[in-house]
């Protein structure tokens, strides 16, 4: 059994989310379930993939307080998943 530990770039895979979103016609896909996307991909490695570990990495984006304080408490809110 092949035991799968996935990087996830919290930063790269918002902005991915939100060009998607364009695609969608407005549907909203910024609820991602990063459990089940990880677990999408385990059968490409084979031999009985499982998952054993997600490791999310990403920084507030502070910079964002002055101009929409609630996007950094969405983004707290994220994080404590």
């Amino acid at each position: 059994m092949n035991r799968v530990i996935f990087l996830i770039d919290g930063f790269n895979l918002y902005h991915s989310i939100v060009e998607a979103s364009k695609d969608l016609n407005g549907a909203s896909t910024k609820w991602l379930n990063l459990n089940s996307l990880c677990n999408s991909f385990l059968h490409i490695v084979g031999g009985k993939a499982q998952l054993q570990k997600i490791y999310y990495f990403s920084a507030l984006a502070t910079h964002l307080i002055h101009y929409s304080p609630d996007k950094v408490e969405k983004h707290k809110f994220f994080f404590a998943l």
